[in-house]
């Protein structure tokens, strides 16, 4: 004789009131069934948390302009768009004084002189 029992169908007595997970493992299904119950529970009491808390300072708050929260939507900076758009510059330069002019001219010469040897 064997001290270890045949394996087989038919040979293992059926377990009630027990959830199989794995063989060697059984755990009750009134343990089973409250340690769920615990877990979707607080599972819900968190998503409750986290929907309704928070509401109420939402509410209490003033909305955006509707200008704001479509430049927001948008993907857009508030800041950058509600700035005014920069002063153009004045592309001119200052107008030259003939002393000015006279020294550019010189330097012409000069250059075209150079130029020629």
């Amino acid at each position: 004789m064997s001290a270890i029992p045949p394996l087989g169908p038919g040979r293992i007595a059926p377990v009630r009131n027990c959830a199989r997970t794995h063989v060697a493992i059984q755990y009750d299904l009134g343990v089973l069934s409250f340690f769920v119950g615990l877990v979707v529970g607080a599972s819900l009491v968190a998503l409750l948390v986290i929907l309704i808390a928070p509401s109420r300072r939402v509410r209490a708050e003033h909305p955006l302009p509707r200008d704001v929260e479509t430049s927001i939507l948008l993907g857009q900076d508030p800041d950058r768009v509600a700035a005014p758009p920069p002063l153009p510059e004045d592309d001119h330069p200052a107008p030259y004084s003939p002393n000015d002019l006279a020294e550019l001219r010189r330097l012409s010469t000069e250059s075209r002189g150079r130029r020629k040897r």
